[in-house]
């Protein structure tokens, strides 16, 4: 005796992971027989597979049996064989930059256990393989400026961002950073015991020469984070597998 149309159904979804919709249509496509709907789908899947993978049809075929035919699980197993931790983050967020760079950092925390209080420890991160912690001290001290303020943030690891641009090669922002330091300091010197915290801080956040020091470090901070980026894929065997 056939299966009714819902037996069928059930039958079909009980072999393999497809919608409602999906699996009516098969049915209907091969007579209500849920064993033919099955194979067809496995077919039509394979195929898929085959297209967006590179895969050989067998290569393929093993890969979505071990994942109960479901195309999500397969072309997650084959990008976790194929690609690091770190190169699946740059591919999966291609079109958002900044997210791949925070899960990336993300990663090379969880990694390498670094201690954080709030802000990570810095001696720490002098303590990464070369190519993170040029990632990691720049990646922080931004996170910094973005959070605390551009005046704020040339007391926070300043010598080690700066050191850190000069191995990127951006000599320009160092010094422009360097500058703002040296800026920010003299008026300090200058106006520390005639103003309160407040007024000297206007003074400062006010002044012309600081001010085109921080208009310049916000025009390169996009730069900076697409060179950071670019620093990623060219030593992506230094960052989590």
């Amino acid at each position: 005796m056939d299966p009714t149309p819902t037996q069928a159904l059930q039958q079909l979804r009980a072999l393999i992971p497809v919608g409602l919709r999906h699996a009516q249509a098969l049915l209907e496509r091969c007579a209500g027989d849920p064993q033919h709907a099955a194979e067809l789908y496995k077919t039509e899947l394979l195929q898929v597979l085959v297209d967006k993978s590179g895969l050989s049809p067998e290569q393929a075929r093993e890969q979505l049996h071990a994942a109960g035919y479901d195309l999500n699980r397969t072309l997650h197993a084959i990008d976790e064989a194929r690609f690091t931790l770190t190169q699946r983050i740059l591919r999966k967020h291609h079109r958002d930059p900044g997210q791949a760079l925070d899960l990336i950092a993300q990663a090379i925390e969880t990694a390498e256990q670094l201690p954080r209080q709030y802000w990570l420890d810095f001696a720490a991160l002098e303590q990464l393989a070369p190519a993170p912690r040029c990632f990691m001290i720049l990646h922080e001290w931004l996170a910094f400026e973005g959070w605390e303020g551009f005046d704020s943030a040339l007391h926070f690891h300043l010598p080690q961002a700066v050191a850190q641009l000069r191995h990127l090669q951006l000599e320009a922002l160092a010094e422009t950073l360097e500058q703002a330091d040296q800026r920010q300091q003299q008026l300090r010197a200058a106006h520390a015991e005639s103003e309160t915290p407040v007024e000297l801080a206007m003074r400062i956040n006010q002044d012309p020469l600081f001010n085109r020091c921080q208009d310049h470090f916000q025009q390169q901070r996009q730069p900076l984070a697409d060179c950071l980026h670019q620093w990623v894929e060219r030593h992506i065997e230094q960052f989590p597998a």
